[in-house]
């Protein structure tokens, strides 16, 4: 497998080229380029890559790992379906939190009575 390629295909998929991305992640473009030409990348520059690019990029490293249930057979999980939908499902969280904050602070001003956590 090689990750740079997949970054490269994933940029390209969402019409982001290496200027923009390394504004993004605050890098340079020629460090985009080394990026693309490379068999691993460090976790921590995957990680904001994968924010970046709204794709879990580790789970493309766990795609096909078997699990065992209850009863003790095996089971596939493809993690690179759920990786995905979990990046949507954090911001969507962000979302929610982001609009309870407001919402709170308008009954809060409004009433004058403080709520909790």
């Amino acid at each position: 497998m090689h990750i740079g390629d997949k970054i490269k295909n994933r940029a390209k998929d969402l019409r982001l080229g290496p200027t923009e991305l390394a504004k993004i992640i605050n890098t340079s473009k020629q460090n985009i380029y080394g990026i693309y030409k490379r068999n691993s990348v460090d976790s921590d520059l995957l990680f904001d890559l994968s924010k970046a690019l709204d794709t879990d990029f580790f789970a493309i490293y766990s795609k096909k790992l078997v699990a065992s249930d209850v009863e003790g057979a095996e089971v596939e999980v493809n993690y690179e379906t759920i990786g995905s939908d979990l990046v949507s499902v954090r911001r969507e969280l962000g979302d929610l939190k982001e609009k309870y904050s407001l919402l709170k602070a308008l009954y809060e001003a409004k009433t004058g009575e403080k709520l909790g956590a």
